[in-house]
């Protein structure tokens, strides 16, 4: 009786029964919140669509019934939609669909069922379902998902939690307290109920049954648990689609797949990587039947990163194997027409992964191999009484009828018939008149043929009747706090979240709740999060993505937040905010402040790294692994968080998250660390603020990011000549002692960019073949300006040449090193001999540097200009330029220009020799 009416768990239904009134509003707290309970029973029964509800209509917020059509509606059996039809409650226990032929007179009943089935089978058109083969792997994988991902916070669980406990003997009655799911094995093919399960809200737009973010993969293992009692017994018969065997192994080469066992097994329709369960370090083996149209020659490809290999009839026609990246090979095999035995199997060792099967023959281009010409041999997984069913028109045109007359399409909406329409509905009164005093009607013990009869007990018919008698009430409009509990209890949130003590998951329903592999946060990594005060801790764009955007930040949780649509909970965003808004709230600080921001960003990226308060020893960041546990990503705070609650729960997190694990690093107010700021709390805390609330990092965290062979610079310099992203294919890293780093590219001969803390990891460069370019391991990155460094101009307001390298007479002679190997770099353009030497200098909080440039000539050279920076917008203020706000230079005894040039800024620094020698000083901080 209405189990999906939920509140703290507890069905509204069972609640309302004899006594246990008192007990629902006592401890729902519903009418102090002011929505009554025959409020939640009209709306959710939706009595508004026969009866109009006028200037109440908006409040009661009636639940949108599932949709019939051709294109939304979900594809159930012909045999249990009959059932259904006949008695909903038998076929789904708790159901809110009436029934509508309860006062019918028999044969009459059982001819109204049938012609409605008919009716609502021929929307669908002609269609033949493909049966889906058995999978134990696939149901193993279902099982687990159906009892981790959220399904058993509102769904019976079917079996005890990991832990095999239940001490207070709770798991024989958690179906009573549960929405029942119904004869499943009945109702739906497996393949109809993945794709209900993948998008549910397209057939049912109410969104009490939300999308769990299942991908295909998932969404087919669940819909096999579920439907599990299908399993057959019997001969194999061919089935459309591969089976194959998923590995996750970290491997050198392609494997003898025999010898291993498979992590998860099933069936795709295709070849492809998306039943991969992770990014890299697996393998895969197809397995199937390729239909060959004609006899002849026919070519096959497998395009992959990195290995991959392709047999017909157990012969190797396409050899790809090995590590590599992305490639294609092929190979040639006379076939005759007919069934033929195909074979791929892949595997990947890291870094990018790709899988791409065609072929081409007589009459085929070159194109990916259909799915239609691939079958395999499986156990096919039939709906349990499985009928072959064709609509007979003369039933589905009465039945087309029925739908009329019966007053289905109040609820269902209009559909189409290609019959003619001769019935009417019938028009019932609205709302406002219906009589409160004494049940008739829809809610009479013994409604009348053409009613509906819902399955109500006597004690509901009262509380609904002393609604309808209080229609008055229904006027008035609810208040934010009103209208959250409202939504947060018919969508049955309550289940998983508490909020200002209503809710949450109690007893057994705990126990379901888990981690993501190994993880050890407590329950801070699998509980959901409370609701207390969430408009004032969360932004409203935030909230909103979480909501109807699938936004997440806890990937170590199992559990997945549920979507439930934007017509149904779009309006919580601005609701949480208007209900939890202070009065004594801090405003965001103004992070846009240019200087100020600066600076700040700097200290905050020092305070959340090592050597501050190694925030990022718990928290991911920007996607990259934490150093210990993987707490949420730190990197989502400026863009989740409003600055009010984050600098209170900095100050004080026990206040807010009651037994969180959160460390307090300013007890009472005071700094745990006295080395940064001074050791000012407020400045701490916005400076950590001001780095978070940024939108990008490319300067992460001090630590963060920990190389395989990370070279370190000690005492001296260290010099890295490779392959160095931003530096080009003749690039000279130099790591510096003082944590300040450069890249020089020998190419161009140019200074191609700096940055701060760690060097560079080695372990690409040092492995195998050792290919590809590799990013500087440190923060803080700075591109140089492209093209040459000088360059000789006519005017001030000349165009700066492009041409650089050798073909424009610029050559590369090499370095010399200091007593600290610091390299002066030597390079060459026609007549010029240039020395570049750049120091690393310490600073708080970052290092940067000191750089002399000496040109020599045989004899001076006029109008010569060094090009030192090039961004949107260059200040200068006092001597210092700033280059888009990060980039800080000084030149002592020079007098730079900035101009403007192709909607950009430079900065040019003008040479003046002295005899044949001209120097000019460069200070870098950024």
């Amino acid at each position: 009786m209405f189990p999906n009416l939920f509140f703290r768990r507890r069905p509204v239904a069972h609640l309302l029964s004899g006594a246990s009134v008192a007990l629902f509003l006592g401890l729902a707290g519903v009418s102090r919140a002011g929505v009554d309970p025959g409020e939640y029973l009209i709306s959710e029964m939706n009595c508004a669509a026969c009866h109009d509800a006028g200037p109440v209509k908006q409040r009661l917020a009636s639940r949108p019934s599932p949709r019939l059509d051709a294109a939304h509606g979900v594809k159930v059996t012909p045999q249990w939609l009959h059932a259904f039809l006949l008695n909903p409650q038998a076929e789904t226990p708790g159901t809110l669909m009436p029934d509508m032929l309860a006062a019918m007179e028999e044969p009459k009943r059982a001819e109204m069922a049938e012609a409605l089935t008919h009716y609502l089978v021929s929307l669908r058109g002609a269609q033949k379902a493909t049966p889906i083969g058995q999978s134990a792997a696939a149901i193993n994988v279902g099982r687990t998902l159906y009892h981790t991902v959220g399904c058993v916070q509102c769904h019976a669980p079917q079996e005890l939690p990991p832990s095999k406990a239940d001490p207070k003997n709770e798991f024989p009655g958690m179906a009573r307290t549960s929405i029942p799911l119904g004869d499943l094995a009945k109702k739906f093919t497996v393949a109809e109920l993945a794709d209900f399960l993948r998008d549910p809200l397209k057939s049912r737009p109410g969104g009490r049954m939300p999308s769990l973010k299942l991908n295909p993969t998932e969404a087919r293992a669940v819909a096999m648990y579920l439907l599990r009692s299908q399993a057959p017994e019997g001969e194999e018969a061919h089935l459309s689609g591969l089976s194959y065997e998923y590995y996750e192994e970290q491997l050198p080469e392609l494997p003898e797949f025999d010898r291993l066992t498979p992590k998860t097994t099933g069936n795709v329709d295709t070849f492809t990587l998306a039943v991969a369960q992770r990014k890299n370090d697996f393998a895969i083996r197809f397995r199937g039947v390729i239909a060959i149209p004609t006899d002849g020659e026919y070519q096959f490809y497998t395009k992959s990163d990195d290995g991959s290999r392709l047999f017909i009839d157990d012969k190797q026609v396409v050899e790809n194997g090995g590590i590599h990246p992305d490639q294609e090979r092929n190979g040639k095999i006379k076939l005759t027409a007919g069934s033929h035995s195909v074979r791929v199997i892949y595997f990947d060792g890291g870094g990018q992964t790709a899988l791409k099967v065609s072929w081409k023959g007589p009459g085929i281009n070159k194109t990916e191999i259909p799915s239609k010409v691939l079958s395999h041999e499986g156990k096919a997984m039939l709906p349990v009484g499985n009928l072959e069913f064709t609509v007979d028109d003369t039933k589905a045109a009465a039945g087309a009828n029925y739908y009329i007359s019966l007053q289905c399409a109040r609820c269902h909406g209009d559909l189409p018939s290609k019959w003619p329409i001769t019935a009417t509905a019938p028009v019932a009164r609205p709302l406002a008149r219906l009589n409160g005093r004494q049940p008739a009607g829809c809610l009479s013990p013994k409604v009348k043929p053409g009613l509906p009869r819902f399955e109500i007990s006597d004690r509901q018919r009262v509380v609904i009747l002393g609604q309808l008698g209080a229609q008055a009430a229904l006027t008035a409009e609810l208040t934010p706090e009103q209208q959250i509990i409202r939504t947060m209890t018919v969508m049955n949130c309550f289940a998983c979240h508490n909020r200002d003590h209503r809710g949450g998951p109690e007893g057994l329903h705990r126990e379901y709740f888990a981690n993501v592999g190994e993880v050890d946060l407590g329950d801070e990594g699998k509980m959901p999060p409370q609701l207390n005060g969430v408009g004032a801790k969360l932004r409203p764009e935030w909230i909103k993505a979480v909501l109807t955007e699938g936004g997440a930040v806890r990937p170590y949780m199992a559990t997945r937040m549920p979507q439930f649509g934007a017509a149904n909970v779009g309006q919580l965003p601005d609701l949480f905010s208007k209900a939890d808004s202070r009065a004594d709230a801090t405003p965001d600080p103004d992070v846009a402040a240019s200087g100020v921001a600066n600076e700040a960003n700097k200290y905050g990226r020092k305070l959340i790294g090592v050597g501050g308060l190694t925030c990022i020893a718990c928290h991911m960041f920007d996607g990259h692994k934490s150093l210990g546990v993987p707490a949420l990503d730190l990197a989502t705070a400026g863009q989740r968080l409003k600055f009010d609650w984050f600098r209170r729960y900095l100050l004080d997190p026990q206040s807010l998250r009651p037994g969180t694990r959160m460390p307090a690093f300013w007890p009472n107010g005071v700094a745990t660390n006295k080395d940064v700021l001074g050791g000012d709390s407020e400045k701490q805390i916005s400076a950590i603020w001001a780095y978070l609330a940024r939108k990008n990092f490319t300067d992460l965290p001090t630590g963060l990011v920990q190389g395989k062979m990370e070279l370190v610079a000690d005492k001296e310099a260290i010099i890295y000549r490779n392959f160095i992203e931003g530096g080009g294919s003749r690039a000279i890293g130099v790591g510096y002692p003082e944590k300040a780093n450069l890249a020089f590219d020998a190419n161009d001969m140019r200074l191609a960019m700096i940055w701060q803390g760690a060097f560079i990891d080695a372990a690409r460069h040092r492995t195998g073949r050792g290919q590809g370019f590799e990013k500087p391991l440190g923060t803080n990155v700075v591109h140089e300006p492209p093209g040459p460094p000088f360059a000789i101009l006519n005017s001030e307001s000349a165009v700066w040449p492009k041409d650089t390298g050798q073909a424009a007479g610029w050559q590369f002679r090499g370095y010399l090193l200091d007593a600290k190997r610091r390299p002066t770099f030597r390079y060459s353009w026609n007549d010029l001999s240039i020395e570049d030497y750049p120091v690393a200098v310490s600073g708080d909080p970052d290092a940067g540097f000191h750089r002399t440039v000496t040109v020599h000539a045989e004899k001076p050279v006029e109008h010569l200009f060094f090009r030192a920076a090039v961004g949107k917008k260059i200040k200068e203020t006092d001597g210092t330029f700033a280059v888009d706000e990060t980039l800080k230079l000084k030149f002592p005894g020079s007098k730079p220009i900035i101009r403007d040039s192709d909607n950009e800024s430079e900065l040019l620094v003008p040479l003046t020799f002295q005899g044949g020698e001209a120097k000019f000083v460069e200070e870098m901080t950024w």
